[in-house]
């Protein structure tokens, strides 16, 4: 045995043990929350079946440039056109299940990212109650019980992780970054949010965030330019406003906008009492209000409800989440014990009846559907 073989054979017991170890040191009570929420999401989604853009995916997209490039409603999907095509050609159409797997699979990663970044700035406790609303979100319910939002999950699964790498592992988040931005356009916000986060923590790791600048720009000058609409300023700032305010009152499972101006000022005032905020917790709500600017430079015209929108909330309301379970966990007890746990039954609660809500709305407009062909469901007219 050489003396190069010597030196390395440690070295795989060592990385396998150091993974075994973080595994365990997870312990059972995350995968018991988990698996509680995925009973509830699997019995609402029991009635869910392919829906409206979905049809444009199975019937008109396929794996040429054109199909994987081309913007849908103004997103690069590429990775939802190959995740669909991968999916039709395995397992058909017969069931929604594995589509709806896929989706579920994905938003259980963005809540573990919760759970991960609140447990080592907080304690396990405030980490298990974020993980138990984020993963019944039921203010984003759109985008969990409706499996063409596996690829807005996939963004924000992939772009959260990038913000919470990018430190220490740049090169990572940049991978990350290019699966987000490939898969929606709210990658851009994890963005910005990555590049933050490195300013705070390690400015010299900022080049590496020009490889999926590059590629989405040139992407973006190739086929996306002639699919989405020059940028407006008129509306912005109420735009933004309103997003952030539904995301914040979707993190506590309201959808009334006093109620989330109500959160929004007390983050506020949270992290201005704050002797130090954790750079990744200001890097992912930097995100949150990164990604209503973008979205509102395209759509502000649309009016500032439509940034209330359950799949926008879903995107930014898991950093509310994060940033409000590190600061309660500030709080001295037993007063930060008592409003932790008011604030997580209420969230609870309130989220588990929006996703109800949720499964009958979508329900109903599934059943509209039902009255027309598949191309006119895949269509920008449907009127369902």
């Amino acid at each position: 045995m050489s003396d190069t073989t010597k030196s390395r054979s440690p070295a795989a017991p060592t990385r396998w043990s150091s993974t075994r170890a973080a595994l365990v040191g997870i312990g059972w009570p995350p995968v018991v929350v988990a698996a509680g929420a995925l009973v509830v999401l699997v019995w609402l989604g029991r009635d869910m079946t392919f829906y409206h853009d979905e049809y444009a995916f199975l019937l008109l997209r396929d794996l040429s440039w054109d199909g994987l490039l081309t913007p849908h409603n103004e997103h690069l999907s590429a990775t939802l056109v190959l995740l669909y095509r991968v999916l039709v050609g395995t397992v058909g159409t017969v069931s929604y299940w594995p589509y709806l797997g896929v989706t579920f699979a994905l938003h259980v990663v963005v809540a573990g990212i919760a759970y991960v970044v609140v447990r080592r700035e907080a304690a396990g406790v405030w980490a298990l109650g974020a993980l138990a609303v984020v993963l019944l979100l039921g203010s984003g319910g759109d985008d969990i019980l409706w499996a063409f939002q596996s690829g807005t999950i996939g963004a924000v699964a992939a772009g959260m992780a990038a913000v919470v790498v990018a430190p220490r592992r740049p090169a990572l988040a940049a991978v990350l970054l290019t699966l987000a931005l490939a898969t929606s356009g709210a990658g851009l916000a994890f963005l910005a949010g990555t590049g933050l986060h490195l300013v705070l923590s390690r400015p010299r790791a900022l080049p590496w965030l020009l490889v999926p600048t590059v590629l989405y720009l040139g992407w973006l000058i190739v086929f996306g330019v002639w699919g989405i609409a020059p940028p407006r300023f008129a509306g912005l700032p109420e735009y933004v406003l309103s997003g952030l305010a539904a995301s914040a009152a979707g993190a506590v499972g309201s959808t009334s906008m006093v109620v989330g101006q109500t959160v929004l000022l007390a983050l506020v005032f949270g992290l201005g009492r704050a002797r130090a905020v954790p750079p990744v917790v200001l890097a992912l709500l930097a995100s949150g209000v990164a990604f209503f600017t973008v979205a509102g430079l395209a759509r502000a015209q649309l009016g500032p409800e439509q940034a209330t929108a359950s799949r926008y909330v879903y995107i930014v309301a898991p950093s509310i989440i994060i940033a409000g379970a590190v600061l309660l966990a500030r709080i001295r007890k037993p007063l930060g014990t008592v409003v932790g746990v008011a604030v997580l039954v209420v969230a609870l609660v309130g989220n588990v009846a929006l996703l109800v809500e949720t499964h009958d709305r979508l329900l109903s407009k599934i059943e509209c559907e039902r009255a027309l062909t598949p191309i006119e469901r895949g269509s920008a007219g449907n009127p369902c």
